[in-house]
């Protein structure tokens, strides 16, 4: 969203047709080109009994942008995509292929998962996959300042989860107040756990209830009632592959001159409560159409150097709604500083795909790391080949402000 893979007069690259896969099974590795999305690459496992370990909650995506991004998901104790990717193979500035993992090219493995396509172009990847499984849902409802005492007490020790995600209420009668756990659960059943895509995309009536709380206190409320008593979004026993094999644009904006913008909080677990509050009286005063807000859990990334969860954080995806004009960008980029003061003041920060509405310090404090990211952008790309406009924002001004580095 913030022009990470457009720059003006530049070239870009459509990767999508290197989607070849292969699997070894026997060590467990999926070898995929990075323009594969992952609704092939789940099927492809799926037939073969296997699942991915860390992906986004939806299948749109492609496996080079996901690890570019460094995303993470509904997968319990699991650090970020980086965690799973055993090598890659990169073009670098100097139209060199270079093999990068934990011992070969190790400084550019690091920079390039996360690294938003600034250190070259990743042709494909070495993931770690894990055995597809069949889990059933159940649903907690809890109040959100309990939330991360409550997720501690049910799902940290139990081996048996295996995915989970929290909701926490923006309908106005149950404001930041209300929110809900769906936890996976391990179901052994006896059928197979190959071929398990059988289920359907969400129907009308959820696309109709979801769109229908845009602009809409009372769709709001029905919205979140809806959710409450049919216990989330998905019930029942499904594999691991059906779960997350669900596509994003279903529930997408389809209206001319307006969108859907998302933000993301990172902040630790014992100030979850903390940052609930601090942002309580931002929104009331802004009052900007929020139509969603999901909570994942993200273990320690350890693995790259732009890293958002340098230890366990909660990390809040926030789904708003606003009109394509000047007047809502400016109330938006003023809202979204001050939800990014907020996160940072709760020793948290924010994530980098969206908008690059936070101020140069803004940035800065949350990604204390990012002068060595830009300064090892500097030396592998001289020339600066790989551009986008989050470079321009905050690579460029940071390596032009005087004084030590």
């Amino acid at each position: 969203m913030g022009g990470h893979t457009l720059y003006p007069g530049g070239i870009a690259l459509d990767m999508l047709p290197f989607n070849r896969m292969s699997l070894d099974e026997k060590k467990g590795i999926l070898t995929v080109g990075a323009g594969a999305r992952w609704s092939e690459v789940i099927p492809f496992l799926d037939q073969r009994g296997f699942a991915i370990e860390v992906m986004q909650s939806n299948n749109d995506f492609s496996v080079g942008g996901s690890v570019s991004v460094n995303c993470h998901g509904w997968q319990t104790d699991s650090p970020p995509i980086a965690s799973t990717v055993e090598s890659f193979r990169l073009i670098t500035a100097d139209g060199k292929i270079v093999h990068c993992s934990r011992t070969e090219n190790q400084e550019l493995f690091s920079l390039a998962l996360g690294g938003y396509g600034l250190f070259g172009i990743i042709l494909d990847v070495d993931l770690r996959v894990v055995p597809n499984e069949f889990y059933r849902s159940e649903f907690h409802p809890v109040k959100a300042a309990d939330y991360a005492r409550v997720y501690d007490e049910i799902a940290q020790h139990d081996p048996d989860v295996g995915l989970a995600y929290g909701r926490i209420s923006v309908a106005p009668d149950y404001f930041l107040n209300d929110a809900y756990i769906v936890l996976f659960k391990k179901k052994h059943p006896e059928h197979s756990i190959q071929g398990t895509l059988t289920h359907d995309s969400p129907g009308l009536l959820a696309r109709l209830v979801f769109r229908g709380s845009v602009g809409s206190d009372y769709g709001e409320n029905i919205c979140w009632q809806i959710q409450s008593i049919m216990g989330g979004t998905t019930t029942g026993v499904h594999s691991r592959n059906e779960i997350m094999n669900e596509p994003s644009d279903w529930f997408a904006n389809r209206t001319p001159g307006e969108t859907d913008i998302l933000h993301e909080y990172f902040v630790p677990p014992e100030h979850l409560a903390d940052f609930i509050e601090a942002i309580r009286p931002i929104l009331l005063h802004y009052k900007p159409d929020l139509l969603n807000i999901t909570v994942r859990e993200v273990k320690t990334d350890s693995d790259t150097v732009l890293a958002y969860a340098p230890k366990t954080r909660f990390g809040l995806v926030m789904y708003f709604h606003q009109k394509i004009d000047a007047k809502s960008d400016r109330l938006m980029e003023e809202f979204t500083r001050e939800m990014i003061y907020a996160a940072l003041s709760c020793g948290g920060t924010y994530y980098l795909p969206y908008r690059p509405h936070a101020t140069l310090a803004q940035f800065k404090e949350g990604y204390p790391q990012a002068m060595l990211f830009f300064e090892a952008k500097k030396k592998y790309d001289p020339n600066g080949i790989f551009e986008n406009q989050f470079y321009v924002s905050y690579g460029e001004p940071l390596l032009a402000m005087p004084g030590p580095k």
